[in-house]
């Protein structure tokens, strides 16, 4: 070893790497559990459902298990033996399957955004190919030795510099910068072409939205259904760049992590400050790489998405479980808007997830052709009608009115699927008998939220 290394200088290297490797570790781990939980709850899970996004799950796994090996790779010396060759071997089989895998986004971006592939038919084998590939780059280098004596560390065994440089260039340097080549052209590609449809398609599907007119919810579905998967590529832009990141990223870490790692064998070891700084390069950037992809894990759409939906269930569930004041306040607003006077800012606060909202109150529910009665009057005039008028509603029903057998509210069929009765389980009793308040919401498949539509969409779940 070179007089420059001393004691410390080698203790502070390997505690940096140490240092960077445990904080990744940990970043991972905790993402992980996120994502777990937001997988488990059914509404959440299908945000989580795109191609990309599992590989990243994969590939975050075997950032965490790289970044443990890194941590205690870099605490062990020569007398270490064979968990010193070991930690190396699951180092730099989880470092290859890594790369492969983030290549395998770029890859997937361009077949299915470019070439109208499916994402879903090729992820089995994107993962078996990575897998099979870390396999073989990842035995040879274990079975040449344990300790280098060059860096005085965990690695590449022999001191010869010609052999070290080849076995180093054909197990480990060679592919990680055939995949950050990879991902360059790949990634390149999906852009190049986003940006040169971008403005064309746009101009199209301006006009054939313009040509169809504005009809009802039902045709503006078809359109949406057969909108060809470029439209599609360029509807979902933002987040196919934000994918792009994945493999971007990749390129960046490992190709300065080639050059840095080469720089020591090259130059015969470390013989001054410039070598010894490189060195501390190295270390920081194969212990924080696991840092770098937790990070964009955690800021993925799809978790951000998935995360809301958990989040809101949650929240709501807790909403439901206060005290019962707040209950007697909603009978009172409810109550209020019974007899016409509808607050409509009141009613957005406390169910903000209704759609138009009609108002009515019932003595009673009668008769079969009530419900066809009925949904003519709530068939409204466009989607954002709202249907609060009082003198309609008395027109529509009231039980004083029809002397006929009661009904009750889970009989009425409406023609528009759509349209559905939610009675509420609140009554309000006074000196002449129970008085029990009926919402009629209605709510169409064109007032989703993005993040709904996203994550029924084929082309969400290819890319």
């Amino acid at each position: 070893m070179p007089d420059y290394m001393d004691d410390e200088k080698t203790n502070t290297s390997n505690q940096l790497w140490a240092i960077t490797s445990a904080v990744g570790a940990g970043l991972c781990f905790l993402v992980l559990v996120m994502i777990f939980l937001v997988w488990l709850h059914p509404k959440s899970r299908p945000c989580l459902d795109r191609v990309s996004w599992r590989i990243v799950v994969w590939a975050l796994a075997a950032n965490m298990v790289f970044a443990i090996a890194s941590a205690v790779g870099g605490q062990l010396t020569e007398s270490a033996g064979f968990l010193c060759g070991f930690s190396i071997f699951v180092l730099q089989l989880m470092l290859q399957f890594s790369s492969f895998l983030l290549f395998s986004i770029a890859l997937n971006l361009q077949l299915v955004v470019v070439h109208n592939f499916r994402g879903q038919q090729l992820e089995k084998f994107y993962i078996a190919v990575s897998a099979t590939m870390a396999i073989i780059l990842a035995v040879p280098p274990y079975a040449t030795g344990i300790w280098d004596p060059l860096e005085n560390d965990c690695w590449y065994s022999n001191d010869n510099p010609k052999t070290r440089l080849t076995w180093q260039i054909s197990t480990q340097m060679l592919w990680t910068a055939l995949t950050a080549l990879g991902e360059i052209i790949a990634s390149g590609v999906v852009i190049i072409w986003m940006l040169r449809h971008n403005s064309h398609m746009r101009q199209t599907f301006a006009f054939t939205s313009t040509f169809s007119g504005t009809s009802s919810s039902s045709s503006q579905n078809k359109i949406n259904d057969t909108t060809p998967h470029v439209i599609r590529s360029v509807d979902y832009r933002r987040i196919v760049l934000r994918i792009a990141l994945y493999p971007l990223a990749s390129c960046f870490v490992n190709l300065l992590s080639i050059f840095t790692a080469l720089h020591s064998t090259v130059a015969g070891g470390i013989h001054n400050s410039t070598d010894y700084n490189i060195l501390l390069l190295s270390d920081f950037l194969y212990g924080g790489r696991a840092i770098v992809y937790a990070l964009l894990a955690a800021s993925d759409p799809a978790f951000i998405r998935g995360a809301q939906v958990f989040i809101k269930h949650v929240l709501g569930k807790w909403r439901t479980r206060q005290p019962s004041t707040s209950t007697v306040d909603n009978r009172q607003r409810l109550a209020r808007t019974s007899h016409g006077n509808i607050d409509n800012k009141g009613l957005s606060e406390d169910y903000p997830s209704l759609g138009p909202v009609v108002h009515i109150e019932l003595s009673r529910i009668v008769h079969h052709d009530l419900g066809q009665n009925m949904s003519k009057h709530l068939e409204p005039s466009s989607t954002n009608d709202r249907l609060n008028d009082s003198d309609a509603t008395n027109k529509m029903v009231h039980g004083k009115d029809f002397d006929q057998e009661t009904l009750p509210p889970s009989s009425i069929q409406f023609k528009d699927p759509n349209v559905r009765v939610s009675p509420l389980q609140d009554m309000e009793h006074d000196g002449t008998g129970r008085r029990t308040v009926q919402i009629f919401t209605r709510q169409r498949k064109d007032n989703k939220k993005q993040g709904d539509e996203a994550a029924e969409d084929p082309f969400w779940k290819n890319i």
